[in-house]
């Protein structure tokens, strides 16, 4: 899935600034809430048949994000843990879900190429734009940096870990098909069944 990407007033003046976590830090002291490639409602019809009650949810790169609050609203309780780099966005969220009186997320300081969880903690994971970050420098799309490289597939393998055997992982990115299939022919120990291209949603 892809869709725009952040509003110019608030993008770093480089792509390689979204790899720096101070611009993140500085950016959810400012910003009350922000949704990467829209928000739930535009997916809901993709991630619907995948929720149950019983779910045990992790998302990624939660930032300022309410799609774990819509996730609970849906009716998963086995559990929702958001993660972020950013303690700035972890202790925001936290004031958010306090102040609502909401129960039933929690949200951790994490980096997400070390995913402090133990094996297979999780039925479904979930990134938003998290893992573009990660190819924001990545050079030749057919012919990544060996950074990039390496750094998407440690993301993907803490994921691979965390998960449950049958497990799934959704990304929501901005993303061609083309670099999500090079990281795919070098990661043997995860298989991707499916990748739909929907474009601009």
């Amino acid at each position: 899935m892809a869709a725009a990407a952040a509003d110019d007033d608030v993008a770093p003046p480089t792509a390689s600034g979204y790899l720096d976590p101070s611009y993140w830090d500085e950016r959810f002291g400012k910003e009350e809430h922000y949704e990467w490639f829209k928000d739930f409602s535009h997916f809901r019809h993709l991630l619907a048949p995948l929720l149950s009650p019983s779910l045990s949810v992790l998302e990624v790169g939660c930032g300022n994000s309410r799609l774990g609050e819509e996730l609970l609203r849906e009716g998963v309780a086995g559990g929702i843990t958001c993660v972020d780099l950013s303690p700035v966005a972890v202790q925001r969220m936290r004031d958010r879900l306090a102040a609502q009186g909401t129960k039933g997320v929690d949200v951790v300081v994490a980096d997400m190429l070390d995913l402090p969880f133990e094996p297979e903690s999780f039925d479904l994971v979930i990134e938003k734009g998290t893992m573009d970050v990660l190819f924001v420098d990545s050079g030749d799309p057919w012919n990544p940096n060996p950074t990039t490289v390496n750094n998407v597939m440690k993301m993907l393998e803490c994921i691979h870990r965390v998960l449950k055997p049958e497990g799934i992982f959704v990304s929501i990115t901005f993303g061609q098909v083309r670099e999500i299939l090079i990281v795919q022919m070098r990661l043997p120990l995860i298989s991707f069944t499916t990748i739909i291209h929907v474009g601009f949603i």
